[in-house]
């Protein structure tokens, strides 16, 4: 394994909750190297060649978000989690939408944390490898084949209904709202009508749901958005 499979880069300028993150992190293997500003942890980004970024939403020079859109501009793969007192939806839909893979909110636990690291560095790990399924229990989603089987049978899906699934896929048992996936589906320029959303649930229900009027697996969360339920 290369250092940077074990490498977490830390931006923050809180230095206790960098020395504690440090410290949780070593005490899993990995080695921590930390920031207190975006623009310099931007700048040493390619030398550090991290595995994962722990990004804070409040930095002295440039606003995590922004820190995140700028990593994102140059990398794609990196996994990013989001540390933010913020706990809004508008404000989580910010984070999501600037790149970050997900966001934990201060304060929590160290059990949380390295819970979140190493379910980041999973998904990222069999990304890495080439294998382009998602499987979340009979539920499969061939990126490369952009065919979708469900309990073993071929669902016929529209591009946008399939890129819906997927973003829902990779976001297993997680509440992501409306604005999250107008983003990640349409697009951050969309200026379409909101309800585009609720009206592709309501066709991805039609061919995955048993009773699509009281669905099971794609869950309707109230006031908050939607879920793919992984128990199904």
């Amino acid at each position: 394994m290369s250092l940077r499979d074990k490498r977490v880069m830390i931006v923050d300028d809180d230095e206790t909750y960098i020395e504690t993150l440090a410290y949780n992190l070593r005490r899993h293997g990995f080695e921590a190297v930390a920031f207190n500003r975006g623009m310099e942890a931007l700048s040493r980004l390619d030398a550090s060649e991290p595995c994962l970024i722990i990004l804070d939403w409040m930095l002295p020079d440039v606003p995590g978000p922004e820190v995140c859109k700028l990593i994102r501009e140059r990398s794609r793969e990196i996994p990013i989690l989001m540390l933010t007192g913020r706990s809004a939806p508008t404000d989580v839909a910010t984070g999501l939408s600037a790149g970050a893979d997900d966001y934990l909110a201060k304060p929590f636990s160290p059990i949380e944390f390295m819970a979140r690291v190493q379910a980041l560095l999973r998904r990222s790990q069999r990304e890495e490898t080439g294998k382009n399924k998602l499987e979340v229990g009979s539920l499969i989603l061939d990126q490369d084949a952009r065919r979708v089987t469900w309990k073993g049978a071929v669902v016929e899906l529209s591009p946008k209904e399939f890129t819906l699934l997927k973003v829902l896929m990779q976001n297993p048992d997680k509440t992501l709202t409306t604005e999250v996936l107008l983003n990640k589906v349409w697009g951050a320029d969309f200026n379409g009508d909101v309800k585009t959303v609720a009206v592709h649930m309501r066709w991805l229900r039609q061919k995955l749901e048993e009773d699509p009027k009281n669905p099971k697996l794609l869950e309707t969360v109230h006031r908050s958005g939607y879920r793919l339920n992984s128990t199904i």
